[in-house]
């Protein structure tokens, strides 16, 4: 059973979702909006997402950190997080403007780094494009084309990726504002870890809730 969730509450689920796997702030939320830009093309962002951060849930989110100065990024831990080399990338954007191709090895669940490249590429108003196995994204301003094998989408790990300013002037497919269609039991999951974000209940806040003593109204 499906349940439809709006693009806003999937970014802030997932949001909250990024920081109780003790993701930091601003990672997180990169995170949110990942998820969210794929949703808008009715791509699994929140499920990828979600799997991302089970995966690493209880490690230090640091082992998963490029060394963006090598030729090609690692990781100390093997893996690179895709959220976290999406914001480098983003953040190197002007050299891909400037031709560098950059090479990554070993990324888990490479569309949502070309999610977080999306985002550079609006702000430049140019097009960046993803590729790995046998397929490509590319990210326009306004909207996104995928090019070879759709499968290799869904990947949770692959061992090389590509990121580089790409070519054309119109992108196949626009986002949509619509709500996202989830699996019940994925949404309950993505609930479940968010939940985790709050803080319990305590005797002061249980004291405080509801009006005071003194009612002014």
């Amino acid at each position: 059973m499906n349940k439809k969730i709006t693009l806003a509450e999937i970014e802030f689920y997932l949001r909250k979702a990024a920081r109780a796997v003790e993701l930091d702030w601003g990672i997180s939320e990169e995170a949110g909006k990942a998820a969210r830009w794929l949703s808008a093309f009715d791509l699994p962002g929140p499920e990828l997402l979600l799997g991302h951060l089970q995966n690493i849930d209880g490690m230090n989110y640091r082992d998963f950190i490029p060394d963006c100065s090598q030729s090609v990024w690692k990781s100390d831990s093997g893996l690179i997080c895709p959220v976290i080399s999406g914001a480098a990338l983003a953040d190197r954007s002007t050299q891909m403007l400037e031709g560098k191709v950059f090479e990554l090895s070993n990324v888990a669940y490479p569309l949502l780094l070309a999610a977080t490249v999306g985002q550079a590429a609006r702000c430049h108003r140019t097009v960046f494009t993803t590729s790995w196995a046998n397929g490509s994204v590319s990210c326009f301003e306004n909207g996104i084309s995928i090019e070879g094998n759709r499968d290799d989408l869904l990947l949770n790990k692959i061992d090389a990726v590509s990121c580089q300013q790409g070519e054309g002037s119109t992108p196949d497919q626009l986002p949509s504002t619509m709500a996202y269609s989830v699996d019940s039991d994925i949404w309950k999951k993505i609930d479940a870890l968010a939940f985790k974000t709050y803080a319990p209940a305590t005797e002061e806040s249980r004291a405080g809730a509801g009006a005071g003593l003194t009612d002014n109204d």
